[in-house]
């Protein structure tokens, strides 16, 4: 037994060497070849779904289904309390929000920062097209403030991902597929912020298709239409006139509130305590809906369900934009399509490559709130600014699809990202706080400085700038040239180890980051030693 085990390393060992990444080397353990405590799990749940009577089988999966459904709408439910109660707590501060937007930095830094913090892109998209309808902002400040907008939208399905943070190897995939999301939006920023900035090629391309602009009616979005009258018996916000609060269209008083509905709609407390509490309580149903939707799911895809799935998105990856287009469109909300994709991903029904076609459909049908919107505002150009949203996503696809060797710019570093997240899920929490929110506010903080009428300032600001370039220089010369990023593959080995200790007593492992090259599978002395 010993010497096949040997062998069988051995050959592993050489393949690796060779250089297939595609095989694993493994190390005997004393007890067992080195296989995952979760797919040993999963292969026992086929298993055992396998054995089930058909009869079973269609009671179960609808009875699952039904559970998976209920516990989608919480989550949507949840969604809803936590950008509710951020409307609330904004409330009339809402227009002060958009004060710093001359500056490019600092309107994508606004973008990203607010979309995050309420959860929605599809707010701060039809607010900005009704700010620059209003004549409130410029076309060009809501550029970039819908550039941001399509950043902070990705905290969203990242936080679903830690739904199935206990299952190490679900996580590491639904983390894949939250983090293809956000890779693919940072990356089009990185290449379209500077191009719109020096050129404005997204700006003039809009302004001159805004001519055809029609008084079409808006679109209702079915999940609204579902959602709402629950979540009006908790609090109804008066969207519209913080729309027009925001936009610029109107003053705000204190004494007027925009709770219009719900069980809050005659409490004695200000708009702002109101919306600590809703946002506690959306807060609340996320937690238990993502737990819940993730168990459900795993008990729905399963056997033929689960290959049928994979067939049918693993024909054509146009179709699947195209698929993730028309499922937004038709849903009005790119975080149900996003959100669910999370836990389907983690669950291995779908694919990492599958995923990021259907989410770049996605962030295309998502467009279709700001252009709807447009039509009603008798505005050209916010009809202008809706089309940049567009164009902007077009232009992302173009970039970053067609051809399979720029797909791998968003799907490595996805797959590592993920990987770090399985070993350690608090790097997946310190890169939220981190991109969504410290980064773009010290970028709107210079950007600030740097734009002040107070020279003091100014000169502050650019001292500021120029000691981040030089540390960012510091940073990535020590990670690159100085060990940096082997001493934090170590780290992460170092976690996963931990943890795998405390969970399996280390006779099971998990992706080795000792060698941040290939992910080798291998048990280190300390594993053999227990």
């Amino acid at each position: 037994m010993k010497a096949m085990a040997a062998g069988s390393a051995s050959r592993s060992r050489s393949s690796t060497e060779e250089g297939d990444t595609d095989q694993f080397a493994l190390t005997m353990s004393p007890i067992q070849f080195i296989l995952t405590y979760e797919n040993l799990q999963e292969a026992a749940e086929e298993e055992a779904y396998e054995h089930q009577t058909t009869r079973r089988k269609v009671v179960s999966g609808v009875f699952y289904a039904v559970l998976a459904i209920a516990a989608l709408y919480f989550l949507i439910i949840g969604i809803k309390f936590i950008g509710d109660g951020f409307t609330l707590v904004l409330s009339c501060g809402a227009q002060s929000i958009f004060d710093f937007t001359d500056n490019p930095v600092a309107a994508l830094s606004i973008g990203t920062i607010t979309t995050a913090i309420i959860h929605s892109s599809s707010t701060v998209t039809s607010v900005t097209v009704a700010a620059v309808g209003a004549g409130g902002m410029s076309m060009r400040q809501g550029a970039y403030i819908i550039m941001g907008a399509n950043i902070g939208t990705c905290v969203t399905c990242m936080m679903v991902a830690f739904g199935q943070i206990s299952d190490r190897r679900r996580f590491q995939r639904a983390m894949g597929a939250a983090a293809v999301h956000d890779i693919y939006n940072i990356v089009s920023v990185v290449i379209m912020f500077p191009l719109e900035v020096i050129a404005h090629p997204l700006e003039k391309l809009s302004m001159t298709m805004a001519n055809w602009k029609s008084s079409r009616g808006a679109f209702t979005s079915p999940i609204d239409f579902v959602v709402n009258p629950l979540a009006a018996l908790v609090v109804k916000v008066d969207k519209k006139r913080f729309n027009t609060v925001a936009a610029g269209k109107e003053e705000c008083h204190p004494d007027i509130s925009l709770v219009i509905g719900g069980a809050f709609e005659h409490a004695s407390m200000d708009d702002r305590s109101i919306g600590a509490i809703v946002l506690s309580i959306g807060i609340l149903f996320l937690i238990v809906a993502l737990m819940a939707l993730s168990r459900m799911l795993s008990r729905v895809f399963l056997g033929s369900t689960k290959r049928a799935v994979f067939k049918v998105l693993d024909y054509n990856g146009y179709l699947n934009i195209f698929l993730g287009t028309a499922i937004t469109f038709g849903v009005h909300s790119s975080t149900v399509v996003t959100s669910l994709l999370t836990p389907l991903a983690g669950l291995g029904v779908v694919t990492l490559e599958q995923v990021y076609p259907l989410v770049i459909g996605a962030n295309l049908g998502t467009t279709a709130t700001a252009l709807l919107v447009s039509l009603v505002t008798e505005s050209d150009d916010a009809v202008a600014i809706a089309l940049v949203h567009f164009w902007f996503n077009v232009f992302g696809i173009v970039l970053f699809y067609p051809i399979p060797i720029t797909r791998m710019v968003v799907l490595k570093p996805a797959k590592s990202f993920a990987d770090a997240s399985a070993a350690w899920p608090a790097a997946a929490v310190i890169y939220m706080i981190a991109f969504f929110l410290i980064i773009p506010g010290i970028f709107l903080g210079l950007a600030t400085m740097c734009t002040s009428s107070n020279s003091a300032l100014v000169i502050n600001g650019y001292v500021s700038v120029t000691s981040v370039i030089v540390g960012l220089a510091l940073f990535l010369t020590w990670y690159y040239c100085y060990g940096g990023r082997r001493r934090w593959h170590q780290t992460l080995e170092q976690k996963r180890v931990d943890h795998e200790i405390r969970k399996y007593g280390g006779n099971i492992g998990m992706p080795s980051f000792v060698d941040d090259e290939t992910s080798i599978y291998e048990l280190s002395d300390r594993h053999q030693q227990v």
